[in-house]
């Protein structure tokens, strides 16, 4: 291979599709999808002969990588499928900012690229930290159905509805399969899928004003197959409270300047090398929180008193209030 041929190959460009949004995401089409009846099979899982259902990716990502790599031998395998789900490349808050675009790039253009080979695809919607608005949802036309998972995600729930709620906002989708309970404030036309550790598990569910349907899911192991949402750790710490004297937890020290109040300082926990931040008084837009920072998170995070969360990212993202205007 020459190196102008290398340098053309599309694979390498990764330019086959329209691009959609200012990172120019590569769109995942409108399908129409059959409703009835919904089942998941994950990715890990294709030699069960269930092609019945629609294929997952609700996984470790390292058990998909490949599909991104060299998605041509996965084809076949797939088309054998009632649809696939577009890989769910992590988002997690831990991680940098262009690493969440990055694989949110990965997710559409596998999922367009599955499209160009006749395979029906429902896109998968992930969102990290509210700086990620700027693009997770870019791609997907608006009433598409689309995929969300709710597994992980309930010690982190005011991040997850935060991004539900700006997802029905921006694609108003015609039906969201839920693979994992859904929450009770979740709007819009919720198709639950059951992810009980079970063999052929059998459960009866009812959208409002549709005639109920079962849906199947099997495991074969005890071990985890699915993953989370929000931070990789799996917990973020709650709003420690309004009042800045009172140590956020057990085995902090006050280090600083000033007396707590006074702001001139953190309160630090020398076993885990995590500081807190009271910062109760901070001028608009930014609301009252606190800041949080544990080992490796860069900037850290800012933690507000609805127990909502956000990374400390440059000031620009800021001041648009989390979204490109």
């Amino acid at each position: 291979m020459t190196s102008a041929t290398f340098r053309n190959d599309p694979m390498f460009l990764r330019n086959q599709f329209e691009g959609d949004g200012v990172f120019e995401l590569p769109i995942i089409r409108r399908e129409s999808v059959a409703l009835e009846e919904i089942a998941l099979t994950g990715y890990d899982k294709l030699s069960s002969g269930e092609t019945d259902q629609i294929v997952h990716f609700f996984l470790d990502d390292y058990k998909f990588e490949s599909l991104w790599k060299d998605p041509e031998p996965r084809i076949e395998r797939l088309k054998r499928f009632r649809a696939v789900l577009s890989p769910d490349y992590s988002l997690y808050t831990e991680m940098p900012l262009a690493v969440q675009l990055f694989n949110t790039f990965r997710s559409r253009w596998c999922g367009a690229y599955l499209q160009s080979k006749g395979i029906c695809v429902i896109p998968t919607v992930a969102w990290g930290q509210p700086a990620s608005f700027w693009f997770c949802f870019d791609g997907i036309p608006r009433g598409s159905v689309v995929a969300v998972s709710t597994v992980g995600v309930r010690s982190e729930k005011p991040l997850f509805m935060q991004g539900y709620l700006e997802m029905m906002r921006r694609i108003m989708p015609k039906a969201v399969i839920c693979y994992g309970e859904p929450f009770p404030e979740m709007t819009g036309k919720i198709i639950p899928v059951d992810y009980e550790r079970t063999n052929h598990y059998k459960k009866r569910f009812s959208i409002a004003g549709e005639t109920p349907f079962f849906v199947w899911k099997t495991y074969t192991f005890d071990e985890p197959v699915t993953k989370g949402r929000g931070g990789a750790g799996g917990k973020m710490p709650k709003f420690p409270g309004w009042d800045p004297e009172k140590p956020p937890g057990k085995d902090y020290e006050w280090r600083g300047r000033g007396t707590p109040a006074s702001g001139k300082g953190n309160w630090y926990n020398s076993k885990t090398d995590t500081y807190f931040h009271p910062d109760l008084k901070h001028p608009d837009p930014l609301p009252p929180h606190w800041d949080y920072n544990p080992p490796g998170s860069g900037k850290g995070y800012r933690i507000f008193a609805d127990n909502s969360y956000e990374k400390k990212i440059f000031e620009l993202f800021l001041q648009n209030g989390g979204m490109l205007q």
